[in-house]
């Protein structure tokens, strides 16, 4: 419903097996993670977590994929997993990235409202159906 809110799209992710997601997903207790919202055992949100990889980049990290389905929006339930993730993140990295599609306001006040500041804007981000999406960036400094 929303590709403009994720790199990867639809169509990509639907040609991939069920081995190739489960290779990916962090093992528990690790700097990486995954978090999820279920409701009556059925997963309606989540949100990731990765640690930079290169080493004068360690320091950061990257919240991505947030998603919760639209019924469940604006009850408190997407700032509580965006706050999971930055107390997890606490723990792990001195900063915090995010980037949302610039015209998806709803998810730019939750971030803002939960401490991120912008640092920039990537023009032309994300190519959507011949559409160019430009990508605020954010971020919040955990120290």
């Amino acid at each position: 419903m929303h590709p403009a809110a994720f790199a990867e799209s639809f169509e990509e992710a639907a040609q991939r097996d069920l081995a190739w997601f489960r290779d990916r997903m962090p093992t528990p207790g690790a700097a990486n993670a995954i978090f999820g919202v279920f409701d009556h055992g059925q997963l309606v949100g989540c949100a990731g977590f990765a640690v930079q990889t290169l080493a004068h980049l360690r320091h950061k990290g990257v919240m991505w994929g947030v998603y919760l389905r639209p019924g469940l929006r604006g009850r408190g339930i997407g700032a509580a997993l965006v706050g999971r993730v930055i107390r997890h993140a606490r723990q792990q990295v001195a900063v915090l990235q995010a980037a949302v599609a610039v015209d998806n306001i709803a998810a730019a006040a939750l971030y803002r409202r939960a401490g991120f500041k912008s640092y920039g804007r990537e023009p032309r981000a994300l190519r959507v159906d011949s559409r160019d999406i430009d990508e605020e960036l954010l971020a919040i400094d955990l120290n």
